[in-house]
């Protein structure tokens, strides 16, 4: 900088002999200021410039560091030109260096005194390969704000910080507890740092400006905009050269912040027409507006400390808070819709998580109040045999697999012992994050109901009962169940399209696609299916059975899987314990349908001696 503005001051000493006599005041008016500059001495700085841009850019005695960075060009000066602009302003084009690069200075006349001085200098700055001229008054105002600002936020108080920006984030910054902003202000400022060693890079437009540095997390960027005739940060990128993707907007990261200390105080308060506005429709709705909150507390606003985590995204945030007995996630999402006036703009709080250390547990605000309330809509539907109802409660894979498969004639066929009653007393709750776990007294079984998160509503997905001989979730023994109940309703009724519908594609193309009705023939058949359930073996090449009875009178039914559903595919009648008194299904009524009409009989096995036949459960 010395050597440029050694080169500046030619103009001062060697202009009249260059330029001739008529440009030796300008010179003299030139020569004082680069002189100071040179010199670094700001008193004659002020002397050599006028009331402007001392106002401007000489405010602070950081003003000579700042016009250092100004990238002036170096070299020979030649005056080119002197313009009168109007009475009392002169402009004073120079070229530098070698290759002639133009430097225009504006002077004025002082407002006190005789001759000129220097009121502006403008400079060429290239951006996004676009050269454009940009006035170094405004540069160096700009360069002053950004120190006031680094100033502010390395050793002022909470009121400094928050004047050195827009209104519009000192509002967002306003929510933020004293020791989270005081976290916030070390990563934008190094306390030990001075604000010209990071380099500062400026670029402005009208009204506009971004100014980069070298902070603590790396490239920092503020952008500037013109509020009251003065620059005022409205935002800050922290780790804007990240590679990663990790750059964070400052102005984002406060306000999640605050909309985590509004909620967490309206929760306090259980405030619930602001709990509505600050969450997500169906968090509120389906959670907190019919729950006891103070049964469930959580952290004051305080606990959002130098400890807490903000994980931004675009979409999604999950802010962090740490406790001696565990962690408290709550997670936001941003909002969809335009925004009323009366709603905070951007995120709103979607689920809070509880992770206890010392119980293991992870326990959602959503299940807390939900899945017991959940779990007996989704019983007394069950006792009561309501199928819209076990619909409603269910998950999707409960429904597809289950529910859907019934209708008002099969529903009642469920042989559901142990759930004639509700539930008599909760014997114990256990939440992993998304799935909820809940003990009850069913019957004379403890049964565990499975309750699992689906598009933010927990859901009965499963209901585990103890057993011996059949799966030991209910969803496994219905699924395998419900094939069987439906061919026998349909054999009983005389309805075909049931039968076919649930009976495997082989079977369907061997026997039943070639029948207009279902055949007299297997009349007694549901005599066979209607025994009570022995046991459901789960096989391991995809073919499972289904024993009814018991050696003496029953069934055995094979079934396959197909397009994700259970299937009939044979069925062994057991009429007595030697073979000749049972038959298979598939091959018999194949025989009988190749049969003439008129020579078909009534299918049945052969019936042991009526002494040792078993009696027909009815």
């Amino acid at each position: 900088m010395r050597r440029l503005v050694g080169v500046l001051l030619v103009v001062g000493t060697v202009l009249g002999p260059m330029s001739g006599c008529s440009h030796l005041v300008e010179s003299r008016s030139i020569g004082r200021f680069t002189g100071a500059l040179e010199n670094q001495d700001l008193n004659g700085l002020r002397r050599a410039t006028s009331e402007s841009f001392q106002r401007k850019a000489l405010r602070d005695p950081a003003a000579v560091e700042a016009m250092k960075l100004l990238e002036l060009p170096e070299g020979k000066v030649t005056v080119a030109d002197v313009e009168e602009i109007d009475d009392g302003r002169r402009r004073v084009t120079a070229e530098v260096g070698e290759g002639g690069r133009p430097v225009v200075f504006d002077l004025v006349r002082p407002a006190k005194g005789k001759g000129w001085v220097v009121d502006d200098l403008l400079l060429k700055q290239s951006r996004r390969g676009v050269t454009v001229t940009r006035s170094a008054t405004e540069l160096v105002d700009l360069l002053l704000s950004v120190h006031e600002f680094q100033l502010a936020w390395r050793n002022g108080g909470r009121d400094e910080v928050l004047s050195s920006t827009t209104d519009g984030l000192s509002a967002v910054l306003r929510k933020l507890p004293p020791v989270f902003l005081v976290r916030m202000t070390r990563r934008v400022v190094d306390p030990k740092d001075e604000t010209f060693r990071g380099q500062p890079r400026a670029s402005l437009d009208e009204g506009t400006a971004q100014v980069r540095y070298n902070g603590p997390e790396g490239e920092t960027v503020l952008v500037l905009v013109q509020e009251s005739g003065a620059w005022r940060v409205d935002d800050i990128i922290l780790a804007a050269g990240s590679k990663r993707g990790r750059s964070e907007s400052v102005r984002g990261l406060a306000g999640v912040v605050g909309v985590v200390t509004d909620f967490l105080d309206a929760y306090q308060g259980e405030d619930h027409d602001r709990l509505e506005k600050l969450t997500v429709p169906r968090f509120y709705q389906k959670s907190l507006a019919l729950a006891d909150i103070a049964q469930v507390p959580l952290p004051s606003s305080g606990l959002i400390d130098a400890s807490a985590e903000v994980r931004l995204q675009s979409a999604f945030c999950d802010v962090i808070l740490r406790s001696p007995e565990g962690l408290v996630r709550i997670s936001l999402e941003r909002d969809k819709v335009e925004t009323p006036s009366e709603k905070p703009a951007g995120f709103q709080v979607s689920e809070v998580t509880l992770i206890d250390y010392n119980q293991e547990q992870e326990r959602r605000l959503s299940a807390v109040f939900t899945a017991h309330a959940r779990m007996r809509l989704f019983a007394t539907a069950l006792t009561e045999r309501k199928l819209k109802a076990l619909k409603h409660n269910a998950t999707s894979d409960f429904k597809t697999r289950v529910w859907n498969q019934l209708d008002s004639v099969s529903l009642p066929e469920l042989s559901l012992d142990e759930f004639q009653q509700a539930p008599r007393a909760v014997l114990g709750t256990v939440f992993q994050g998304p799935v909820t776990e809940i003990t009850v007294n069913q019957g004379s079984i403890a049964a565990t109901y499975i309750l699992k998160e689906q598009k933010g509503v927990l859901l009965v997905d499963d209901i585990l009962v103890p057993t011996r001989d059949r799966p030991g979730s209910l969803k496994s023994q219905l699924e395998r169940l419900l094939p069987v109940i439906q061919f026998r309703l349909g054999i009983s009724r005389g309805e075909l399209e049931r039968v076919q519908q649930n009976t495997s594609e082989d079977f369907n193309r061997l026997v039943w696609q070639q029948l207009q009705k279902i055949p007299q023939s297997v009349a007694l058949l549901p005599r066979y299916l209607k025994r009570p359930v022995a046991r459901v073996q789960i096989g391991q090449d995809g073919r499972e059975e289904v024993e009814l009875g018991d050696g003496r009178f029953g069934a055995r039914l094979l079934l396959v899987s197909e397009a994700g559903h259970f299937m009939v595919d044979d069925v062994e009648l057991i009429a007595g314990p030697d073979p000749v008194q049972r038959s298979w299904l598939k091959q018999t009524l194949r025989q009988e349908v190749a049969r003439p009409r008129t020579r078909r009989q009534p299918l049945e096995p052969a019936r042991p001696p009526a002494a040792s036949a078993a009696p027909v459960k009815r």
